[in-house]
């Protein structure tokens, strides 16, 4: 890594990642409107002075697009995001010529960042999560078992330069082989506009990286729903925003004459971070539209979320359905490369019904201790209606993740 980089870069985010400061958390949340309020007290108590995974973007300061090829986060990183993830994200690496591991950052022969890049056209990145969990679900036995390893490949080529990208994200298990995203990416106006078409993921809500969340597995927004179709957006100074339409009705062979419209527009300041996004698909009788308020704040070691989701959906059995998603989350520097994420989660599947809400706790601690190596531990609490048991089951689980 040149001087440059280590100037301009890594020691400006350590900088932020180091600074002390108290932190006091006392929140209780009940559903949409109390996320929301909280959501909106944190933006107007936030000052200018005071993100795979968003939280790492609001510790920063960063747009998800300062680390990833993607304007709209997730996925293959670009060289910012791979310097990133070897230096200030990990603590240490192995000195090939001692066989010890020193600091991350430390001068060395073997001490130069790969970014995954071959040449000036062309790069690669991958990701792989290995999982053991424990699940106990109520009148019934603990299971221990393995989960399916995933493990996405991604590939990128750069005929033009940064103006025009050519992106592949590809899926190699658990199972066959599967195509996640393939998409070009234009760049306009001295890259402050875009024009995106292929297979992509829609714009909506906060792209956290557990798909087993409530606002990812209810809305359906999720890294197992790409869909085809066309993304513009604009990247101008703290704004941005997106537009896409697609096939919708989870993609595939278009079926109907319906489409999905997704818009999302958020403002980023150094310390914090606001973001509406909507939605709607028609599928001949039926329809989904879904609106989502979300943000971030940074409090000293603290890296606050929040999301609140209104999901109404027409032609269903019961008519109209409405329901309501929310997520508060904590991520704690406890120190340097190390992370302990809270968070609290509540669904209403439907709000003409009373005592039906689903609250899920999980508390998380993410390890980065070598360059390409996080390890996470964690534990959840999922609470229902107490005549499904399912709703109520209690997991842990020990992760392993690879990335580069």
């Amino acid at each position: 890594m040149n001087r440059f980089t280590e100037a301009a870069v890594v020691r400006p985010l350590r900088a932020v990642w180091c600074a002390p400061a108290g932190v006091v958390w006392a929140a209780r949340v009940v559903g949409l409107v109390g996320v929301a309020q909280m959501l909106l007290a944190l933006s107007l108590l936030a000052t200018g002075s005071a993100r795979a995974e968003p939280y790492l973007a609001v510790r920063s300061g960063a747009k998800c697009i300062a680390c990833h090829v993607n304007p709209a986060g997730g996925g293959k990183r670009n060289v910012f995001g791979s310097i990133y993830g070897q230096t200030v994200l990990a603590a240490g690496r192995f000195d090939t010529a001692t066989g010890r591991v020193v600091s991350a950052a430390a001068a060395g022969a073997d001490g130069a960042i790969w970014t995954g890049q071959i040449g000036e056209q062309f790069g690669i990145g991958a990701d792989l999560r290995a999982t053991a969990q424990s699940v106990k679900v109520p009148a019934s036995e603990q299971t221990p078992a393995f989960s399916p390893t995933r493990a996405q490949v991604y590939f990128e080529v750069r005929p033009m330069g940064d103006r025009l990208s050519l992106v592949l994200d590809q899926r190699v298990a658990p199972g066959a082989a599967t195509n996640r995203e393939a998409y070009g990416l234009v760049w306009f106006a001295e890259r402050r506009a875009y024009l995106k078409a292929g297979r992509l993921y829609t714009p909506f809500g906060l792209r956290i990286e557990d798909d087993s969340a409530f606002i990812r597995q209810v809305t359906g927004v999720n890294f197992s729903a790409s869909d085809d179709g066309v993304e513009g957006g604009l990247e101008v100074g703290p704004w941005s925003a997106s537009l896409a339409l697609s096939n919708g009705a989870g993609g595939g062979a278009e079926t109907n004459r319906g489409k999905l419209v997704s818009a999302l527009a958020s403002y980023v300041a150094s310390g914090w971070r606001v973001g509406l996004s909507a939605s709607h698909n028609d599928n001949d009788a039926t329809s989904r539209s879904m609106a989502s308020l979300f943000g971030g704040l940074r409090t000293g070691r603290v890296a606050w979320l929040a999301s609140a989701v209104a999901i109404t959906d027409e032609g269903t059995p019961l008519g109209r359905l409405k329901q309501q998603v929310s997520l508060l989350e904590a991520n704690v520097e406890v120190m340097p490369s190390h992370n302990l994420k809270l968070s609290y989660e509540h669904h209403d599947p439907n709000t003409e019904v009373r005592h039906d809400h689903r609250v899920r706790y999980s508390v998380v601690w993410e390890a980065t201790p070598l360059r390409y190596t996080q390890l996470r531990l964690g534990v959840r609490k999922s609470d229902g209606i107490p005549q499904n048991n399912a709703q109520n089951a209690r997991e842990a689980f020990l992760q392993w993740h690879a990335f580069f």
